[in-house]
């Protein structure tokens, strides 16, 4: 219920918070779901994006990318304990 809940503040968090906020809060969804991460990037790009370097997307899937990462080797780690 907590996971739900937090993925579902995720992807709220950039209409109403400040980005440092909803990028802290999206990085600590995206280890109980990583495309969190993407989805926020996007959401970012969608409302905010005025670089011709799309920034937030790039950054979303660098942070998917490396939350994969993270949960493999936790779940690794876990496992052979």
């Amino acid at each position: 219920m907590i996971r739900i809940a937090l993925i579902a503040l995720a992807l709220v968090t950039p209409f109403f918070m400040p980005w440092q906020f909803a990028v802290l809060i999206s990085l600590i969804a995206s280890y109980f779901l990583p495309p969190v991460a993407l989805i926020v990037g996007v959401l970012f790009e969608v409302l905010y994006g005025t670089a011709t370097i799309p920034y937030a997307l790039i950054l979303g899937v660098v942070a998917m990318l490396f939350m994969y990462g993270v949960r493999s080797f936790v779940r690794a780690r876990i496992m052979s304990a």
